[in-house]
């Protein structure tokens, strides 16, 4: 797996945020094994800042050290996805509405310019810029609330589902409404509706764990590994 070009922040730092992102993206699947010695090497640094970001990630629940110590992407299953997207149905539009106070023309501008890569990245069938930018059209609104240990345990929210996401790559059905609902995020914040902003979040987030949820049902009932349907 081929990660980023590291900088001089501090290598640990750095082979957190790689990891971190790398699990956002979707790029590792649930119940797969990680090493020390493999991250070292795709990252190209030593074994002690890997097992750093290792640790850090174990204590977020973001990855889970199995019986055998083996360090793997937890499975998710059907009640474990369940409670995630209440939590996140509670949580994002909470931000969504704190961020109203702070949403500057800037800011919206920045969105838009977002929302139309993505749509262009569907179209284009290049899911893993639109999930990059999809993260990031979410969390600068999220940033916006002003409120880090909000946008703290919305990521942690993430970071559990991120391993998932690419089940929707071939999903005609999420390609339809992946961006259905961030043109009216942007038009809340421009209008200051914090009913509007909610409710659009709610579709957003709502829509794609139901598109979601059928490949933990197929995973579940068919004894198929889960992530791998």
């Amino acid at each position: 797996m081929d990660f980023a070009q590291l900088t001089a922040e501090p290598l640990h730092e750095q082979a957190y945020s790689a990891l971190r992102n790398a699990l956002l993206m979707g790029r590792f699947t649930p119940g797969q094994s990680v090493t020390i010695r493999g991250l070292g090497a795709s990252l190209g640094i030593s074994a002690t800042p890997v097992r750093e970001a290792l640790q850090r990630l174990i204590a977020e629940g973001a990855l889970e050290l199995a019986a055998n110590r083996t360090v793997q992407v937890p499975v998710m299953t059907r009640a474990r996805f369940a409670e995630i997207t209440a939590i996140r149905l509670r949580l994002e539009p909470l931000a969504g509405e704190a961020a109203l106070s702070h949403a500057s023309a800037e800011l919206c501008t920045k969105l838009e310019v977002l929302n139309e890569r993505m749509f262009a990245s569907i179209a284009e069938g290049r899911f893993s810029d639109y999930l990059a930018d999809n993260q990031s059209f979410h969390f600068l609104i999220y940033e916006s609330a002003k409120q880090p240990f909000l946008q703290q345990m919305i990521g942690l929210c993430w970071l559990r589902t991120g391993p998932w996401l690419n089940r929707l790559a071939d999903e005609g059905r999420f390609h339809v409404i992946a961006n259905e609902e961030h043109g009216q995020m942007i038009s809340a914040l421009r209008r200051q509706d914090p009913d509007a902003i909610a409710a659009a979040l709610v579709k957003d987030i709502g829509d794609a764990a139901e598109v979601l949820a059928t490949h933990l049902i197929y995973a579940e009932d068919t004894g198929a590994p889960k992530g791998r349907p």
